[in-house]
């Protein structure tokens, strides 16, 4: 059994270990400095037992704040005013020891920050971010003098909706917290977008399609330059402008208030007139290449010359290389360039010119030196011109119709060809060069005078023929050709050779041409006797006489012989009273009266 003594050791233990027991020591804040700051604004705490760990907290109980601590020992703090409430508020130190008493202090807020608004512009309905600082404590947000939706709200984000109803354009947005004002500048509008210019190569003066959308009230600009906006028509899904004379290539723009800017992917190119100070040939054919000098020549999508379109190749912004066309005819002609940029037309004229053709000259016959007149057509710019093989300097010329040239001096009959660049061309008949008559054949040998005769050979023509006896040119007979005569033998023709004479001199046939003449009488006599005697006829052309025959004709041959320029014939048996008959290559002749045959 336990003593009482025990009992009292006991309780005098359990009195003296609560006396020993450790006593809490909460901190304790002295002082704040300074007592009033704005949010994120530095202040200094004192005092003790602050601790290792301390929590320093702004408010009232229901809506502490905790604040940022940048430095802290058991004496002192130095803290940020966190985002309490604006306005008289206690500070407290708490640490694991106990919660210190408050201190007064005033909250400033400072008026609103703003980093961002995102976006910068939008239509009624927009849902519009502005981020930034110091946004709470917020007492309205509007839109010009229109109150927005706010849809979020923090210290550093607000999110708001564009209100219905306000015009397009350029406003503020009007931020009003307890720390102050904030104006932020906002355009009601959508931002533009170029989808499409057209045409890509345009020239000054010309019009140019922008497509997109949201482009009213929008300001064009090509390569910064600006397009008058009374040449532009505007409307919210295109804008047609016209291009400015000193436009430059670049990219197209579309201000819309001043801010709100759309960029054409593409480039247009400004295309400026083309021109032609001269061309490096004045005439040519086709196929010739000629350079046009001039500028902006460049983008030139044509060349023509008159209306004909010729192939080209650009060598430089002041040089194109063109080709002739065909065309079908000798002409002057004009030579033009084209581009988006326009149409110019070269001052210099282009003469086209072809080959000649149907060539004629005069006379066709000629002397050797003497000038012949060739025409035809196309006689342009002639080169050379070959006459019998030989070429011959050209004397005069009407350009294009005609040319005097000279025969050479060794000439012989021949072609007659002119040549120009495109082409030659050559008569379709030869010249004949004038030599003396030749003459190769006579048909028939033997005629009687007034009859033809057919004369072959060459250089015929003109030629005077004269047949023996006679002093006068025999008579056309119809035909007069170089290589062929017709003439009539003359009434006082004698056989013999045949002489022709020409410009150049005289020729003579090889063989001699017998001129037929029938048997003239003039009488006989006796003017009867018996068969076997001798009759004497005499006339004209006894010696040509073939056969004699009595009584018309009738009877068989007489034997005859020539006496001087008398027949002396017989008179055969089978004669009979009646006309003496002569027969001679020209035919018969009779006498007048008979002869009497005496038995």
């Amino acid at each position: 059994m336990r003593s009482p003594f025990y009992f009292l050791l006991i309780s005098i233990f359990l009195a003296c270990l609560s006396a020993c027991r450790v006593q809490n020591n909460p901190p304790e804040l002295l002082k704040v400095s300074p007592n009033t700051a704005y949010v994120d604004r530095e202040v200094a705490l004192s005092g003790y037992q602050f601790g290792s760990e301390p929590v320093v907290t702004f408010g009232e109980a229901a809506s502490l704040v905790t604040a940022r601590i940048l430095s802290s020992d058991d004496n002192n703090i130095r803290v940020s005013v966190p985002f309490a409430p604006p306005g008289p508020t206690q500070i407290r130190v708490r640490n694991d020891q106990g919660v210190s008493d408050p201190l007064p202090f005033t909250v400033q807020q400072p008026a609103p920050a703003l980093s961002a608004v995102t976006p910068a512009n939008g239509l009624p309905g927009t849902t519009v971010v502005l981020t930034g600082n110091y946004l709470n404590q917020l007492l309205s947000i509007k839109f010009s003098d229109a109150d927005a939706v706010i849809r979020d709200s923090t210290a550093q984000k607000l999110t708001v909706v564009v209100p219905e109803n306000l015009p397009r354009g350029p406003l503020s947005i009007v931020v009003e917290t307890k720390g102050g004002q904030l104006l932020i500048p906002f355009i009601v509008a959508d931002t533009p977008q170029i989808t499409s210019i057209s045409p890509r190569s345009v020239r000054p003066g010309g019009e140019l399609l922008i497509q997109g959308k949201n482009l009213t009230d929008g300001i064009v600009r090509i390569n910064g330059l600006l397009v008058f906006p009374t040449n532009t028509t505007v409307k919210d899904n295109e804008i047609r402008a016209t291009v400015p004379a000193n436009a430059t290539s670049g990219v197209v723009t579309v201000t819309v208030f001043e801010r709100l800017i759309a960029t054409s992917a593409d480039s247009v190119k400004i295309v400026q007139q083309p021109s032609v100070a001269n061309l490096s040939l004045r005439d040519g054919i086709a196929g010739d290449k000629i350079i046009l000098n001039g500028l902006n020549l460049r983008d030139v999508t044509s060349v023509t010359f008159g209306t004909t379109a010729a192939a080209f190749r650009v060598l430089s912004d002041s040089q194109i290389e063109t080709t002739v066309p065909t065309l079908p005819a000798p002409v002057q002609l004009a030579v033009s360039v084209g581009s988006v940029g326009g149409t110019f037309t070269a001052t210099d004229p282009f003469f086209y010119y072809v080959a000649p053709g149907a060539i004629t000259f005069s006379p066709t016959r000629a002397l050797r030196n003497a000038q012949i007149i060739i025409t035809g057509q196309n006689l342009h710019r002639i080169t050379e011109v070959k006459v019998s093989g030989f070429t011959e300097p050209i004397i005069d010329r009407i350009e294009g119709s005609q040319l005097r040239v000279s025969v050479p001096a060794n000439a012989l009959t021949g072609a007659v060809t002119v040549t120009n660049r495109a082409g030659s061309s050559t008569a379709a008949r030869q010249l004949v060069v004038i030599q003396p008559p030749v003459v190769t054949e006579i048909i028939p040998t033997k005629a009687r005078p007034g009859e033809r005769v057919v004369l072959k050979g060459n250089f015929l023509l003109n030629a005077r023929i004269l047949f023996t006896g006679t002093a006068v040119a025999a008579a056309d007979g119809g035909r007069t050709e170089d290589n062929e005569r017709w003439v009539l033998v003359p009434a006082d023709a004698q056989s013999g050779v045949i002489r022709l004479t020409n410009e150049v001199g005289d020729a003579v046939t090889t063989d001699a041409f017998t001129v037929l003449r029938l048997a003239v009488i003039a009488g006989f006599a006796p003017q009867s006797a018996v068969v076997g005697a001798d009759v004497t006829i005499t006339g004209q052309h006894m010696s040509s006489v073939k056969e004699v025959r009595f009584n018309g004709g009738a009877s068989l041959p007489a034997p005859f012989r020539l006496s001087g320029n008398a027949l002396i014939v017989t008179v055969p048996g089978s004669a009979t009273t009646g006309q003496i008959c002569l027969t001679t290559d020209a035919g018969v002749s009779c006498t007048t009266g008979n002869f009497t045959v005496v038995r």
